[in-house]
């Protein structure tokens, strides 16, 4: 077996979880080395109980580890192990993180990211908030990491998509199952400007047991999460808490306090979560740890001092921006929403823009 093979093998074995692999790693660096001990050291560690002794000493299961790494071919992904150059660091950080991510599509460039969860009925406002929210911090260039879920997730995930940072899908299920099945075509989406990840094995099915864990990871590769739309018991305020633990940024976007939808957000505000109205409010909370946006969005705002020119005068809109500059309408909307968060262009009636006077 190859490095990335013993990783695998490793995570496959029963009773033996993210923090004992940890504790293992500890002490033999590598997941060959822990295959290669002897019976003799391994029963005599004093953190592993009978069951994971007897475990390790089964051996590594090469069949089905060969049966994943076809899987994955397959699939068009790969397995990045806690080793490889590109794991990310942010994950490194939490207390159990997953031995082994499968992904497909790229984990480069995603950081910062902020994560943005929520219940799978919401309201129309709690949809136009996350797309809203979204979309924004994806035009300042923070990633934003979801759960690929129907509603809040979904729309989390489609502003993304409509800014110029990545989006982070992380599943309950195998990197092969997309679940809901519907989302097919969202997750093809997100792999091409982000990535879709899962720590399950290739062929797992969406079980309910497997949400609650894949949460840690949604905040664990995020310096926030925002809660939009939650009741009190649901696996949205599960992430929360994770965040808490991890010591990530907690915040909530307020709703109808006669809606049950409600009731999630509004109790992690009274408990010290951030109000969050818009990404501005995200971004000034977590402006320490993201201090490089503010220079890329500087440097973005003075290469498109042509579009503050051409909306001086009388507004345009974004379609007569990318004619007038003869650039893609994709590429204009961009520019204009760095330029609108900035402070530097106003939107006006007809979603049409004019640059903002220095004088207010």
């Amino acid at each position: 077996m190859n490095s990335t093979q013993a990783w695998i093998a490793l995570d496959l074995l029963p009773a033996i979880g993210p923090k004992t692999v940890r504790r293992l790693l500890r002490v033999y660096k590598t997941p060959a080395s822990v295959f290669d001990a002897s019976a003799e050291e391994i029963s005599g560690l004093g953190f592993l109980n009978r069951s994971q002794v007897e475990a390790i000493l089964a051996g590594p299961d090469e069949s089905r580890v060969r049966e994943i790494m076809e899987s994955l071919e397959a699939a068009g992904a790969r397995a990045i192990c806690m080793d490889d150059p590109g794991y990310p660091e942010i994950l490194k950080e939490i207390d159990d993180p997953p031995s082994v991510l499968y992904t497909r599509g790229s984990l480069d460039d995603l950081q910062p990211a902020v994560a943005m969860v929520g219940m799978r009925s919401p309201s129309l406002y709690g949809k136009e908030a996350a797309f809203r929210i979204a979309r924004d911090l994806s035009a300042q260039g923070i990633s934003i990491i979801s759960g690929l879920a129907r509603g809040i997730d979904k729309e989390a995930h489609r502003g993304a998509l409509e800014g110029i940072a990545g989006t982070v899908a992380v599943l309950g299920s195998g990197i092969d199952i997309i679940y809901p099945p519907e989302h097919e075509g969202l997750a093809q989406s997100i792999g091409a400007k982000g990535a879709v990840v899962s720590e399950f094995p290739p062929g797992t099915r969406p079980d309910a047991k497997n949400f609650p864990r894949r949460n840690r990871i949604i905040s664990g590769l995020s310096q926030a999460v925002v809660i939009v739309e939650a009741t009190l018991k649901s696996g949205a305020m599960i992430t929360a808490r994770y965040a808490l633990d991890q010591g990530r940024h907690v915040m909530a976007v307020p709703g109808n306090i006669t809606n049950v939808r409600s009731q999630g957000p509004h109790h992690l505000i009274t408990q010290g979560a951030l109000l969050v109205q818009n990404a501005q409010d995200v971004l000034a909370e977590i402006a320490p740890q993201v201090s490089g946006i503010v220079r890329e969005l500087k440097q973005a705002t003075d290469e498109s001092d042509d579009i503050l020119t051409l909306a001086s005068g009388s507004p345009v809109s974004v379609d007569e921006i990318a004619q007038n500059l003869d650039i893609d309408v994709s590429e204009a909307s961009r520019r204009v929403s760095r330029l609108e968060l900035a402070g530097s262009l106003e939107r006006i009636a007809g979603n049409r823009y004019i640059t903002r006077s220095i004088h207010g």
